[in-house]
Formats: structure tokens, C-alpha cells, sequence
């Protein structure tokens, strides 16, 4: 002991410790190069929407609702009755168009008998102009009985005509009649408001009483199908790494993570905000609510890699590097590292597996330094 006091004066050193360290190499915490699984991910903010939306509006505008059947949150199936409204108007309009075709039938059957007789007596003239000019041809008629006759047979074709025209105008008066027929059945039919798919009900601004308004607000909202999914924002320097039915995950507070994958990749980037839009459906059949914040989480790929603890990896002027230690020495090594994960750093070149390397601290040493190995402790 007094022999390594002496040495230790000789060399400068003022205590015991420091000439031990010297002679046997100072402790240092290490740890092994390992090969390990990597997962690369994007992380984006967003809020669960409906997929798909529909709007339900009234068809007929006057009559007020007097009956809603479903409310926010409800299922309904397509053609499902949502809302009636009053049918008193309709119901009268479409006796009065009945009537008026009733009429529209009258004036048919009225016309084709006014036809029907107009073209008897035109061929009874007619059987009398033939008669008469076989008469005059040989003499036995005076031209002015031709003439009569002549003028009789023009005057019942006239009439044909003329009924002609009467039933075309007739049957256009019940095609028309016909046409408000329908429009007023229409109109009966779309008092009752049906769902134009299936889905759920987001948003109900119907009200008993209100009057009804063709192509006015919406009476409700419909998420098409029920799905529910995340419209997430993605900083435009990760969208290249993505790719439709990429796995993910999406964390809702309360509802715990869920399982999902990319579904679109809006093509177009926020020229203000740097932000693109994706779409991450949610494959777990799991209730949800529009609006609710959400968390999804993109693998964009999945790799086995060389990792060392992120300490160990060390920046200079010369780029990045590790203290890799052999038979106790210290060598300063380049690397190239790549992703950083879960407090692992992703090694692409410079090291092997098996390779120790200084984990904390080791700027403060350099080439050529004896060092003790130290394992760090292996936590759980």
C-alpha cells in the first residue's frame, strides 16, 4: 500500500483511487449490440367522423310535421318512415285530380262519338257524291246535284277532322290531368319522409310543428352504414411513407386503442398549414361517437435491426460515432444511425452483433483509454 502511495506522489496523483483507476481502467457502463424488431410509425391527431353522410330533406314544402319517429343516435334501415307530415292538402289535391281525370274520360268518350258520327255521315256523303256522279256521267243528274253533293261530302270531312282534333285535344287534356295526377300522389306519398339509405341518425333539427320546406335546411343527418372513422393531419414530410390499409392503431380517450388501417390519402397538402388528410378506418366493432378526439398511430414499416442504447451514439465534427470498447480499450467508431425507438438507436453501419459499446459518458473518454466494463442493469 505505502508503494502505491509513493508511486502515486511520484506521478502527481493526490489519492489511492486515482492511481487504481489508472492501473486497472476506469469503470464504465456498457451494453451489447443487439439485433432487435423495429416498427416505424407516423403519429397524427384527428377526430372521428362518419365515412359516409346523408341528408334528409322534405320533398314538399307548406304541410307541418306532426309526427317524428327516430331521434339522434337511432338506426334506421333505407325506406324507413323518419317524419310525417300533415296530408290534408295533399289528400284534397288528389281527390281533385282524380276528379279532373275522371272528367279528362268524359271528354275522351264524347269526342271518339262525335268522331264516330262525323265519319258515318262522311261516308254516307260520300256513297251519295259516287251515286250522283255515275248519274251525271251518263246524263241523268244536273250538274247542280253534282255540285250539292260534291260540296256535301267536303262539309263531312271537314266534320271528321274537326272531331279528329277534338279527341287529340281530349286525350292531351287527360294526359296532362294524368301528369298532375301522379304529381299530386307524389306529393301524398312524400309526407311520409323515409331514410334514403341505412345508417345512423347524427343530427336531428326536425320539430313538431314546423312547417316543412322543400330543399330548405335538413331535417336529419345519417351516417351512411353506421362507420365511423378517423380524419387524421399528417405533417407532408411523412406522407410519403404512407400507404392505403397500412395497419394502425387509433387511441380514444375512454374507449381504450383500437384496431384500424388506412383507408384514403387525400392527395392534396394545406399549402398554409403543411398538413395532408388521411382516412383510418377502424376494423373493431366497437360504438362510437362523431366529434370524439382521436390518436391514430401508422405502422409504416416493420424491420430486424442492429440497436445500441440511443446514450451510446455520440455526434462530432466529424458525424456520428460510438465508443466501442475491446480487451478494454476504448476505440471511437463511426457509425451511421438510423430511427430512434423506445430509447433504442437503429444502427446501419459500423458495428457488429456482439460489438460493446460505452452507454453513458463516453465523450469523456477516447481512443486508446482502458476502461472497466460495466453491463447496465436489464430493466423490466
Amino acid at each position: 500500500m505505502f508503494k502505491r502511495i509513493a508511486l502515486a506522489t511520484i506521478l502527481g496523483f493526490t489519492s489511492l483511487p486515482a492511481v487504481l483507476a489508472q492501473e486497472a481502467g476506469a469503470p464504465v457502463t456498457v451494453a451489447t449490440v443487439v439485433s432487435a424488431d423495429l416498427t416505424l410509425t407516423v403519429t397524427a391527431p384527428g377526430t372521428l367522423i362518419a365515412r359516409e353522410q346523408a341528408q334528409v330533406y322534405a320533398k314538399v314544402s307548406g304541410p307541418e310535421i306532426t309526427e317524428i319517429l327516430v331521434d339522434v343516435g337511432d338506426h334506421v334501415e333505407e325506406g324507413q318512415v323518419l317524419v310525417r307530415l300533415d296530408k290534408t292538402a295533399m289528400q284534397a289535391q288528389l281527390s281533385q285530380a282524380q276528379a279532373n281525370l275522371a272528367s279528362a274520360d268524359a271528354g275522351i268518350a264524347q269526342a271518339q262519338s262525335q268522331l264516330t258520327s262525323a265519319e258515318a255521315t262522311e261516308r254516307q256523303a260520300r256513297q251519295a257524291l259516287e251515286r250522283t256522279r255515275a248519274l251525271s256521267t251518263r246524263g241523268d243528274a244536273a250538274q247542280s246535284a253534282l255540285d250539292q253533293a260534291t260540296a256535301t261530302a267536303d262539309s263531312a270531312a271537314a266534320a271528321v277532322g274537326s272531331a279528329q282534333a277534338a279527341l287529340a285535344s281530349a286525350q292531351a287534356r287527360k294526359e296532362q290531368v294524368q301528369s298532375a295526377l301522379e304529381l299530386a300522389q307524389l306529393d301524398l306519398e312524400w309526407t311520409e319522409i323515409k331514410a334514403p339509405v341505412s345508417g345512423t341518425v347524427l343530427e336531428r333539427t326536425a320539430r313538431i310543428g314546423a312547417l316543412s320546406t322543400a330543399g330548405g335546411q335538413a331535417l336529419f343527418t345519417l351516417a351512411t352504414g353506421g362507420d365511423i372513422e378517423v380524419e387524421a393531419e399528417v405533417i407532408e414530410t411523412d406522407l410519403p411513407s404512407l400507404s392505403e390499409d397500412d395497419k394502425a392503431t387509433v387511441d380514444v380517450p375512454g374507449m381504450g386503442v383500437l384496431n384500424g388501417h388506412v383507408r384514403l390519402i387525400s392527395p392534396v397538402v394545406d399549402p398554409v398549414t403543411r398538413l395532408g388528410l388521411i382516412r383510418v378506418a377502424i376494423d373493431d366493432d366497437t360504438p362510437l361517437h362523431t366529434g370524439l378526439f382521436a390518436r391514430a398511430t401508422v405502422v409504416t414499416d416493420q424491420r430486424t435491426a442492429l440497436t445500441v442504447p440511443a446514450s451510446a451514439v455520440l455526434s462530432g465534427a466529424d458525424g456520428q460515432y460510438v465508443q466501442r470498447i475491446t480487451d478494454g480499450t476504448v476505440e471511437q467508431v463511426p457509425v451511421v444511425a438510423g430511427i430512434l425507438q423506445n430509447g433504442q438507436r437503429e444502427i446501419l453501419s459500423g458495428l457488429a452483433e456482439g460489438d460493446v459499446v460505452i452507454e453513458r459518458a463516453g465523450s469523456f473518454f477516447r481512443s486508446g483509454d482502458k476502461v472497466t466494463p460495466v453491463q447496465a442493469e436489464v430493466r423490466p
